[in-house]
């Protein structure tokens, strides 16, 4: 796969959340190989500061803000201090997410609210935060939140990840209404088995689960998408570019899948 670099993202600034690896770390540097600025806010600083480093990497800056994204405070001091530190936000990519692969008789309470707290709430606290310095500085701009196929063709022990993703396409529709007289488009994403340390994780799970080695699980998954391999995050980083910049600018509303066909299959 060939690095593109383009202009299309320059002079804006993007928060990219869950930015510290995966799909997050795709869509961040593929951001700044378009011209942004970008901040990071993710439980991991330390991670995430790696991937800061590949942003300034292209020329562009980059902060790290160690933010929980199911904390409105925390959410709210981050959104604060990223626009002081590199001016007013253009574009926000609400990535951060959880996920587990657990059957339905064996799910807990607690994990089902895990997965809406950071998935669904996570995405409602930074996108009003966002949203609303968006609106006070007069500022057209751009949301884009990574939903996932898992929304409408979820895997088995997919149901609290499912449905809390599902969740947020309901959200981004209605957002994209209340949000289009203040200029601003919103949009999701809906991955589909992408190479990261999470999907590493759920293979691992479902192969425990199933007596299969994680190659088997994986070989299983990809035989239900039109194209025979498996993603990369910054395939999903180049969609999200498109959403952030002007080229996107009469899309709203939508759910893109960046799935290899998985969705058709």
């Amino acid at each position: 796969m060939t690095t593109q670099s383009d202009d299309r993202l320059a002079g804006q600034h993007i928060v990219v959340t869950g930015g510290a690896r995966g799909i997050g770390r795709g869509i961040a540097v593929r951001c700044a190989r378009a011209g942004a600025d970008v901040s990071l806010f993710d439980t991991k600083p330390d991670v995430a500061a790696e991937t800061a480093a590949q942003v300034r990497q292209t020329g562009n800056e980059a902060a790290v803000y160690d933010v929980d994204v199911t904390d409105r405070s925390s959410v709210e001091t981050a959104v604060e201090a990223a626009s002081n530190e590199l001016g007013r936000i253009t574009g926000l990519v609400n990535n951060a997410g959880v996920q587990q692969a657990v059957p339905l008789l064996e799910t807990t309470e607690e994990a089902w609210d895990a997965h809406f707290d950071v998935n669904a709430k996570g995405t409602f606290l930074v996108s009003k935060t966002v949203a609303r310095a968006m609106v006070e500085a007069d500022t057209a701009g751009s949301i884009v939140n990574v939903s996932s196929v898992g929304a409408e063709r979820p895997f088995e022990g997919q149901g609290a990840y499912g449905a809390s993703k599902a969740a947020v396409l309901a959200f981004t529709t209605v957002l994209a209404k209340e949000l289009s007289d203040h200029g601003i488009t919103v949009n999701a994403i809906k991955p589909g088995t992408v190479e990261t340390p999470m999907v590493e994780e759920w293979l691992a799970e479902h192969a425990d689960q199933s007596a299969k080695s994680p190659d088997e699980v994986l070989s299983e998954a990809l035989d239900d998408h039109i194209l025979d391999r498996i993603g990369q995050p910054e395939e999903v980083g180049h969609v999200a570019v498109l959403l952030l910049s002007e080229e996107g600018d009469w899309i709203t509303g939508e759910s893109i899948a960046v799935d290899g066909g998985y969705l058709k299959g």
